[in-house]
């Protein structure tokens, strides 16, 4: 099974691509480090970044995409440009997009260890997030 963790920080989106055969995992755009849209208020920019993202999901084929949820409310809550790039994914039409709170996958790694490696720190969620969805 194909699958596809996202995190999306500001401006910035953060994919991890992973394909599960029996218990072999293989990181399916291991150059890929992340999106980032330069003006949220840009039309063009938004345009190119769905553009962009579903060339990503076209290409990779996943039957899973999940998005770590972020705050909407408070002090630490997410900006709002990164809603506009949560629903421009949520459009993609092929594979339903799943929107999985950090509780949630909080509790999953309580009970399970993360079996899959990644490259760079600013990819553990997005790493922690795929792992989840292909375990469960």
């Amino acid at each position: 099974m194909k699958a596809i963790g996202i995190e999306i920080s500001n401006k910035r989106v953060i994919a991890v691509a992973i394909e599960k055969k029996s218990d072999q995992y293989e990181n399916l755009n291991p150059t890929f480090k992340y999106l980032e849209i330069k003006d949220g208020l840009n039309n063009q920019n938004l345009r190119d970044f769905k553009n962009s993202i579903f060339s990503l999901f076209d290409e990779i084929n996943p039957s899973k995409i999940a998005i770590v949820a972020r705050q909407t409310k408070g002090k630490f809550a997410a900006s709002s440009v990164s809603f506009k790039l949560e629903a421009i994914m949520q459009c993609y039409s092929k594979v339903e997009v799943e929107i999985i709170s950090k509780p949630t996958i909080n509790a999953f790694y309580k009970k399970n260890d993360l079996e899959i490696p990644f490259n760079n720190n600013y990819q553990e969620q997005a790493t922690r997030l795929v792992n989840y969805i292909l375990n469960t």
